[in-house]
């Protein structure tokens, strides 16, 4: 079953990554005209990174695709292969001896750190592009049929907007607490399709919608306007100030 892993633990592995998924940037840049920026999402992100028993734990990166190459269209299948493959190919000549040559998942690419003959980390490194409606799409190998597409992220619209109001409001702990529990269920199911950050996006948007029921059944953050004078007031019954205050120069 998973646990969370002490953050101290994990401390060494994100400086590592960092530095070299910053290389990776800097290389996409200036030899293909690829503007990208890197991003620790998810676990790693928000100190959610869990481990199964002893089994390595990893860390999810998106690597997010901001413009391209003059007349370069992300859509020709061709392409779509030429960067998944571009991307690895510049990734490997970065990693140490102890990392295996990153692995072409389905979704992502996979880099694993070895130290005799055990895997102790590993980490995923997917590939984004954001349309003009702020929603993000993760380029997908599909093996079975040999070919390459984009997919959306399920329901990533605002979720570090609600990230922050659900912080605030002292509901991060929910999210925590689901995340651990769906981590626990896929697992128990045997279920490939949802890395990481799918089920924190999952996890955000349904304790999300929890405290906006929580909200709305409590009459909490909701404005009642009179239908005097306009102004706002915190109940249906409550006394409007403005009016009130109009009664008593009279």
């Amino acid at each position: 079953m998973f646990d969370f892993v002490n953050t101290a633990d994990v401390k060494q592995y994100k400086s590592f990554c960092a530095d070299k998924l910053n290389q990776l940037k800097n290389i996409l840049s200036n030899e293909y005209g690829l503007e990208c920026s890197v991003c620790l999402i998810g676990s790693g992100a928000k100190n959610l990174v869990t481990q199964n028993a002893n089994e390595p734990f990893d860390l999810d990166y998106n690597l997010i695709i901001h413009s391209l190459a003059r007349d370069w269209n992300p859509n020709e299948s061709e392409n779509k292969k030429w960067l998944k493959d571009t991307i690895r190919k510049e990734l490997n000549k970065l990693l140490g001896k102890k990392f295996r040559d990153a692995q072409d998942s389905t979704s992502v690419l996979t880099a694993r750190f070895i130290d005799n003959g055990k895997r102790l980390f590993s980490f995923d490194l997917a590939i984004i592009i954001k349309n003009c409606q702020e929603k993000y799409f993760r380029l997908i190998h599909d093996k079975d049929n040999d070919c390459f597409y984009w997919n959306e992220v399920p329901y990533s619209l605002d979720v570090e907007e609600k990230v922050t109001e659900l912080k605030e409001n002292g509901w991060w702990q929910d999210v925590r607490d689901v995340y651990l529990e769906k981590k626990n269920m896929y697992l128990t199911r045997n279920d490939t399709l949802h890395p990481s950050f799918i089920v924190y996006v999952e996890s955000v948007n349904q304790v999300f919608n929890e405290f906006e029921n929580y909200c709305k059944e409590n009459n909490l953050g909701e404005k009642f306007i009179c239908p005097y004078c306009g102004a706002e007031k915190d109940s249906e019954d409550e006394i409007c100030p403005v009016c009130n205050d109009d009664d008593d120069d009279d």
